[in-house]
């Protein structure tokens, strides 16, 4: 299905990165799929096959015209864009699973400050969305390698409570306790910049020591600490 009446751009700003969304002649939102295949690096070539066979009979992008552009493009609505997110992000999609973990925050933490009254800017709104994506995005890397690890040396995934042990050790080591009620938002300035050198460091590590087990992977990182 195509719309020949152009749909207005505006610039959406997650504070961590910046996309053209849309508002259609209806008043309805809606995002382009190129836009969507750059924000989660995906191939924008074969984005809309992905997406489709990825979400089914749910996935029904339409096409529509841009203003400022002649050709139409095809979009999807913000709520399939929802529901992309979250499909791509169960089905191990660490970008977008990053992006729907940041964003998940916002909504909550807006519903308190405006029961209690706080003022909030949305400056400060955008400057905590780039660091719990920055959190997240490195927590990622770092796990990441841990599963591709033990998967090499042992055939198999980590179990939870594997991730829960190695991250106790970690935090041990970096912080003197055990954990931060699995939140960090918890931790202070420092520490979350700590964390974050941790798990990229162990990254850097893990292409270095293409053999080393999990357990010997973190202890080759905790001692750079």
């Amino acid at each position: 299905m195509s719309n020949t009446m152009k749909a207005q751009v505006a610039t959406i700003d997650l504070g961590f990165t910046k996309f053209d969304g849309l508002m259609l002649p209806s008043g309805e939102y809606a995002i382009a799929i190129p836009q969507v295949a750059t924000l989660i690096q995906s191939n924008p070539n074969t984005a809309s096959r992905d997406f489709k066979r990825l979400l089914g009979k749910d996935f029904s992008p339409s096409k529509n015209s841009i203003e400022g552009t002649k050709a139409q493009v095809n979009i999807i609505s913000i709520d399939s864009f929802v529901d992309l997110l979250y499909a791509l992000a169960k089905n191990g999609d660490s970008i977008a699973d990053a992006i729907v973990g940041s964003l998940l925050h916002e909504p909550i933490q807006r519903r308190f400050d405006t029961a209690f009254g706080k003022k909030v800017s949305e400056a400060e709104y955008n400057e905590r969305l780039v660091l719990r994506m920055k959190r997240l995005v490195a927590r990622h890397a770092w796990t990441d390698v841990l599963r591709d690890r033990h998967i090499q040396c042992f055939g198999v995934k980590p179990e939870p409570e594997q991730y829960r042990l190695w991250t106790v050790r970690a935090n041990e080591v970096l912080f003197n306790r055990r954990h931060f009620n699995c939140d960090r938002d918890n931790m202070a300035m420092e520490e979350q910049k700590l964390i974050e050198s941790f798990e990229y460091t162990a990254v850097r590590k893990s292409k270095k020591h293409p053999n080393a087990k999990p357990d010997e992977l973190l202890e080759l990182t905790l001692s750079v600490f």
